[in-house]
């Protein structure tokens, strides 16, 4: 299927220009869309008491600058012509279930179109809802209250569809987006019209089939269009491309770009999930509600218009948000540049890998210089000989460092020795041998040594025992065009620093030149390394490149340690970096002796080879190859270090956030202390919230990545995210997760001798406010905290089993501490009348558990029977016990109210909903878990109230 693409010309090198053709005609309103939703206010505990206890004021940016946007670049030329609509849909249920569409309808399309102006002007965006009027005499005041949006109706649901086929073909856009666009948006409309005899994909595409249709919207203008189903070509298989369910969207429209938004955050943005809440919170800041199908369906066919204004903003700010994360990280224009720079389609940076970008930019060059290039078959790039040489990873000195140590990286190692040393496929001789035909990666060379005699001192060679021409003899295409690449990525960078602070457009624009420019760079030597699926692989030069960068390492340390001025040693070096250990110096001393050392070495290899300091670690932690931590400082003048990690728990995510927060501020107090005692309070103290369960559920969530299909059929059992997923998929079919989805889960308390696999649910199933679940804190103490310290703190002798072991098993009373049957409660008054004048007394009913179950006294915290609340000694003071109880149930109202109010300015529902777990249930929001757990202990505090006499029972119903 074709798209909608930049036109390139491959053969042209000179004329070659990425333009993007769209012939765009707007017959639609151009009143500008209201933006809904503002920044929901984050619940924050007090005291330290209701969470794990991470690094204080520490703020991840997890959008690089490069990635961020700052308005059109329709100021600074003709913008990028491109119209993007965004598409969501909110369609009936059964149930729990998610709308299926060979049996729920669809009610609503929400459209938000978006479009580059002309030179001079911003860009635009409206907003449309398309509605399926059931309700005879409803009139369109109803929807009012929508403002900054246009309301049409349809009568049925098939002018519903046609009417969203007119709209598209009317406002004819380039791009057509959804958040998931497999399951829901384009990709339901799509099923539901096939389900009706409809192909909806055909009918919105550029080049239509249904000519009869296509006369009578344009004649009718969205009036009812009888189709003729003999001429309707069933869509029996939306998704017909097996890469693009798996990597993209799987949708095509012929002429149109098609893009599944969650799919393109994965590469963007470095999250835990990506939900549209979670992608909110990270990208734009804001808070966003994520409503159960089931709630918004009784939202929409409720008679009060109020809650059917909430469902509808609801799918309005879905539509919305599409278009706001797009902005936020300057998708399209950030795409359209790189097209530019790599001279391929807009489409093609998205969904092609790196070899697609190399071989664009190096067939233009090789074009220049008479060249072809190779096309091997794949038997023929199955058979060429493996590559040998590997880069240079040490093993480090595994201990904790207090002395600076000192972080020098070559600049573009890779392709600096392709330049430096002219490696190319068009320069390269084969190897020092005399046999003929040589091999030379998927194919053979004939050369005769003879004809090279006299010539031996003007040849290079490589450490790896190849020959090449130098670039006075026969410049290499690889080195011209990397050549040309760095020199224009430095003339870049030099225009961004003379730029005023004013033109922030124009420095956006030249930010991702520069970042294509430098991606390409970086992924040269993978296009002849690529042995598996390569375009055009070539062992030779890729071991070549591989080894005169190993060889350039070594010697930069060797050349250090050995040199007695600066008295240094190497503790680790990785591909183009090494840490040089500078005992007894300064942080001041260390930055120095870097800048000596950089240019000494720097000196000593050919242009362009270029050693540069890139940090200083004091103090720091080495652990193994490729996971090191510490404090990072990268001028002299930085008087806050950088807490800077790679390959641990703080910035891998495989774990849970606890792990992640505990290990870093375990790190940040050893860091700045050196006082082990320190850490060890720290941690004990935060392994007493967990076990006295004054913790957030949020920070024990595992999310791992499903692949449903690609598992073993041997496997004993499957992994745990995809355990829940499979039975979430026995509840509802439409559940599967997509391929690469992160599935959340939380490994719960189960039977004696259970296995994990069968300790795993969903978070829902653990927060939800009636479960009876506990969490596992056993385990993630000693399976996933104290492993992940000990990795760490073990270098330098501390065993934190024994910290662990010897922390004493003593928690304060809890009203949810156990979980007690309401048939084995036994409640007493002592005669005590009710305002009514009866005594109230629970039928005595008593199973095995009463006989051992215990629980805490409410008041001193002693061991009492399960089917008590407080003490002998406790119980026979009425007024302290109804002050604690009362007490605390007076302040888990007013915390209750305060989260409730947080839910409804966010949008998240109204009391009633909220009341009954029926509101916002999005697994990216703190106040999701606060608002749960206070319900939870909420209603334990009333059963605890009743159990001492305090409260009627009618107070639960």
């Amino acid at each position: 299927m074709s798209q909608c693409s930049l036109q390139t010309d491959v053969g042209t090198i000179s004329d070659r220009k990425c333009i993007l053709s769209s012939d765009i005609s707007r017959d639609c309103s151009s009143s500008k869309g209201v933006q809904y939703g503002s920044s929901a206010e984050e619940h924050r505990s007090r005291g330290d008491v209701s969470q794990i206890s991470g690094p204080s004021g520490a703020v991840h940016n997890i959008t690089p600058l490069s990635q961020t946007g700052f308005k059109d670049p329709a100021s600074i030329g003709h913008g990028q012509q491109i119209s993007i609509m965004s598409i969501e849909v909110l369609a009936l249920n059964r149930g729990d279930l998610r709308p299926d569409p060979r049996y729920d309808a669809i009610e609503c399309i929400t459209l938000t179109i978006q479009n580059d102006a002309n030179t001079g002007q911003l860009s635009w965006s409206s907003t449309f809802v398309l509605l399926h009027n059931d309700q005879d005499g409803e009139s369109t005041r109803n929807y009012n209250g929508l403002i900054g949006c246009e309301v049409f109706k349809a009568k049925d649901e098939i002018s519903l569809l046609q009417m969203f086929i007119w709209f598209v073909r009317m406002c004819d856009p380039d791009i057509l987006v959804g958040w998931e666009i497999q399951g829901f948006s384009l990709g339901i409309l799509a099923e539901r019209a096939a389900n009706l005899g409809l192909g909806l994909l055909r009918e919105i595409s550029r080049i239509p089939t249904n000519k009869e249709l296509s006369q009578a919207l344009a004649n009718s203008a969205g009036k009812e269009v009888k189709i003729n189903p003999s001429e309707t070509v069933m869509e029996q298989l939306v998704i017909d491309d097996e890469w693009g369910r798996t990597h993209g969207s799987g949708i095509h429209v012929d002429g149109r770009i098609v893009l599944n938004l969650w799919r393109i955050m994965r590469s963007e943005v470095k999250l835990g999930i990506y939900t549209v809440e979670a992608v909110s919170e990270a990208v734009l800041k804001r808070k966003v509600p994520q409503i159960p199908w089931r709630t918004l369906t009784q939202w929409f066919t409720n008679r009060c218009g109020k809650n059917k204004h909430l469902c509808l903003e609801y799918c309005i700010r879905r539509a919305q948000l599409n278009l706001e994360i797009m902005d936020q990280l300057d998708l399209v224009n950030r795409t359209s540049e790189l097209a530019r720079v790599f001279g391929i389609d807009f489409f093609s940076v998205l969904s092609r890998g790196s070899q697609y970008r190399v071989e664009s930019m190096l067939l233009r060059i090789a074009h220049s210089q008479n060249f072809l290039l190779l096309s091997p078959s794949r038997e023929q790039v199955a058979t060429q000989p493996a590559m040998q040489c590997l880069p240079l990873v040490m093993e480090p000195e595994s201990r904790f460092y207090t002395d600076p140590v000192v972080v020098l990286d070559f600049q573009s190692l890779y392709p600096s020795m392709i330049i430096a040393y002219n490696l190319c496929y068009s320069t390269c001789l084969g190897k020092v041998v005399s046999d003929n035909p040589k091999v030379f990666g998927v194919t053979t060379l004939n050369l005769d040594l003879m004809s090279l005699k006299g010539q031996q001192n003007s040849l290079t060679f490589t450490p790896n025992g190849i020959m090449f021409l130098p670039s006075k003899i026969r410049p290499g295409v690889l080195p011209r065009l990397l050549d040309e690449i760095l020199s224009t990525r430095i003339m870049i960078k030099q225009s961004m620093k003379k730029l005023l602070p004013t033109q922030k457009v124009l420095e956006r624009v030249l930010n991702a030149r520069q970042l294509a420019l430098k991606l390409i760079s970086n992924v040269t030597y993978g296009y002849t390394a690529a042995g598996f699926s390569g375009r055009m692989p070539c062992a030779e030069i890729a071991d070549s490149i591989v080894q005169c960068g190993r060889k350039t390492l070594e010697s930069a340390i060797n050349f250090v340690n050995t040199n007695a001025k600066w008295n240094a040693q190497v503790v680790y070096g990785d591909t183009d970096s090494m840490f040089v250990l500078l005992k007894g110096r300064t942080k001041s001393e260390a930055f120095e002796i870097g800048e000596e050392i950089a240019d000494a070495i720097t000196e000593l290899n050919p242009h362009p080879v270029t050693l540069k300091m890139e940090k200083v670690y004091h103090p720091c932690v080495l652990m193994t190859k490729k996971r090191y931590v510490g404090y990072s400082y990268e001028n002299i003048n930085q008087e806050t270090p950088k807490f800077d990690a790679k390959g641990i728990e703080t910035v891998r995510r495989d774990s849970c956030a606890a792990v992640s927060k505990t290990l870093e501020k375990s790190l940040r107090i050893l860091f700045e202390s050196h006082d082990v005692s320190q850490v060890k309070a720290y941690l004990q103290r935060q392994w007493r919230k967990i076990i006295s369960g004054r913790i957030s559920f949020q920070d024990f969530i595992f999310a791992k990545e499903v692949r449903l299909g690609s598992y073993s059929a041997r496997a004993s059992v499957l992994p745990p995210a995809a355990i829940v997923a499979t039975k979430a998929m026995a509840l509802d079919p439409r559940a599967e997760p997509r391929y690469g989805e992160r599935i959340p889960y939380i490994v719960v308390h189960g039977e004696l001798g259970a296995r994990l696999v069968d300790m795993v649910v969903d978070p829902h199933a653990l927060v939800h406010p009636s479960s009876e679940l506990r969490l596992h804190d056993v385990y993630y103490i000693t399976k996933q905290i104290i492993p992940a310290l000990q990795r760490v703190f073990g270098l330098i002798g501390v065993d934190l089993n024994a910290w662990y072991n010897d922390l004493p098993r003593v928690s304060r009373p809890s009203f949810t501490k156990r979980s007690v049957p309401r048939c084995l409660l036994k409640v007493s008054y002592d005669n005590y009348e009710t305002d009514n004048g009866l005594t109230r007394t629970l039928v005595n009913s008593h199973t095995i558990d009463h006989y051992y179950l215990s629980q805490h006294c409410l008041v001193c915290g002693d061991l009492v029977p399960a089917a008590s609340s407080t003490c002998g000694n406790c119980s026979t003071s009425r007024d302290l016990v109804g002050t604690i109880v009362l007490g605390r149930l007076s302040f888990l109202e007013r915390q209750f109210k305060h989260l409730i109010e947080i839910c409804r300015h966010c949008g998240g529902g109204n009391e009633a909903d909220l009341e009954e777990g029926l509101g916002c249930v999005s697994p990216a929001c703190l106040v999701y878990y606060e608002r749960n757990k206070i319900q939870r202990e909420r209603k334990a505090a009333i059963i605890a109230a009743e159990q001492s006499g305090l409260l009627q029972l009618q107070y639960l119903h």
